[in-house]
C-alpha cells in the first residue's frame, strides 16, 4: 500500500488555487450569471433563509426537508458477511490507525481551548451542527498546504497543528477538524481514498441514524452556505445505517462533493478502529 505521503493531493490541487476563467469575455460573465440565478430560482431549486439560521442539534430532526442530496454514498460495512472493523489485519494499516488515534489529541488542552474560542455566543449551547460548521470554516480559511517530509507518513497531532497556525498536509486538515469536533462532543472520523497516481485523506462527522436526520442537517447548510447538494457517506452494518457529513475541504462548505476516489475506502476512529469497504454509489 502506498504511503499517505503518495496518496495525498499535491499544493496544486489545492482549492484555494484558483485558476482564471477562458473561454468567454469576463466583461459577459455578470450577465451570465445573472440569468442563470434567476432560471434557477425561479425553478424552485435554490433555498433561501438567513446566512446563519438556526441549527439543528445533532441526533434531532427538524422541520425542513427540501432539497436534494445527489452525492450520497452508499458504504455497505458488512458485504459478503465480513465487517472489516477491528484493530487487525495488515501491518500499514494498524500502524496507521494508531498513529491516527495518537494525533487526534481531542483532549489535549490546547485543542480543546482553541474548539471551544471559536464557537460565538449564537451557537453556544449542546452540541450542533453551527459549531461543526464554525470550527470547519476557521480551519479552511486558515490553512497552509504543506508536504510530508519525503518517503514518510507523518501525522501531526492537532494541537500541534493549531499551534503552528494550521499548516500541513490533507491527513493533518482531516485530524485538526476531527479532533476538534471530538473535543466539543461530536463524533468524527478520518477516511482516507486512493484515485490513480493520487490519494487523499478527508474528515467526515456523524450526523444521525436517520434520513431525516440528516436532511434536517442538510437543511441547515442549504440555507447557511446557500447551495443545493449535501453530500454523506451511509454506514450500514448491524447496528443500522449511520449518516456521516463530508468536511472535505473541496469544497467551499461543509457536506460538499466528495473526493472522486476508486470506490475503496478505509475509514478510521479515534479509538484506533478502523473499517475499509467498498462503496456503491447512487
Amino acid at each position: 500500500m502506498r504511503s499517505l505521503r503518495e496518496r495525498c493531493v499535491p499544493e496544486s490541487a489545492f482549492p484555494h488555487r484558483h485558476k482564471p476563467t477562458s473561454g468567454i469575455s469576463c466583461r459577459y460573465l455578470p450577465i451570465i450569471h445573472f440569468l442563470v440565478v434567476l432560471c434557477i430560482t425561479s425553478a424552485g431549486c435554490i433555498t433561501t433563509g438567513p446566512a446563519v439560521p438556526t441549527a439543528p442539534g445533532i441526533g434531532s430532526a427538524g422541520p425542513d426537508f427540501s432539497g436534494i442530496f445527489i452525492y450520497q454514498n452508499i458504504v455497505n460495512t458488512s458485504q459478503s458477511g465480513e465487517a472489516l472493523m477491528n484493530s487487525s489485519g495488515s501491518a500499514p494499516e494498524v500502524r496507521r490507525s494508531a498513529a491516527i488515534r495518537d494525533a487526534l489529541d481531542s483532549h489535549d488542552p490546547v485543542t480543546r481551548d482553541f474548539a471551544v474560542s471559536l464557537i460565538p455566543q449564537a451557537h453556544g449551547g449542546s452540541f450542533n451542527l453551527a459549531q461543526i460548521c464554525d470550527l470547519w470554516e476557521t480551519v479552511y480559511s486558515r490553512w497552509t498546504y504543506v508536504d510530508d517530509p519525503s518517503g514518510d507518513d507523518y501525522f501531526s497531532p492537532a494541537s500541534r497543528t493549531i499551534a503552528l497556525g494550521f499548516k500541513g498536509d490533507c491527513d493533518d486538515f482531516a485530524i485538526v477538524v476531527a479532533a476538534m469536533i471530538e473535543s466539543i462532543g461530536g463524533s468524527a472520523r478520518i477516511v482516507t481514498a486512493q484515485n490513480g497516481t493520487y490519494g487523499h485523506a478527508y474528515p467526515e462527522v456523524y450526523v444521525g441514524d436517520t434520513l431525516e436526520e440528516f436532511e434536517a442537517a442538510a437543511a441547515y447548510i442549504r440555507k447557511r452556505y446557500h447551495v443545493t447538494d449535501v453530500g454523506c457517506h451511509i454506514t450500514t452494518g448491524e447496528d443500522g445505517p449511520r449518516y456521516w457529513l463530508n468536511l472535505d475541504w473541496w469544497s467551499s462548505h461543509p457536506g460538499g462533493k466528495f473526493y472522486a476516489d476508486e470506490g475503496v475506502r478505509t475509514a478510521y476512529y479515534p479509538d484506533g478502529r478502523w473499517e475499509q469497504v467498498e462503496a456503491t454509489v447512487r
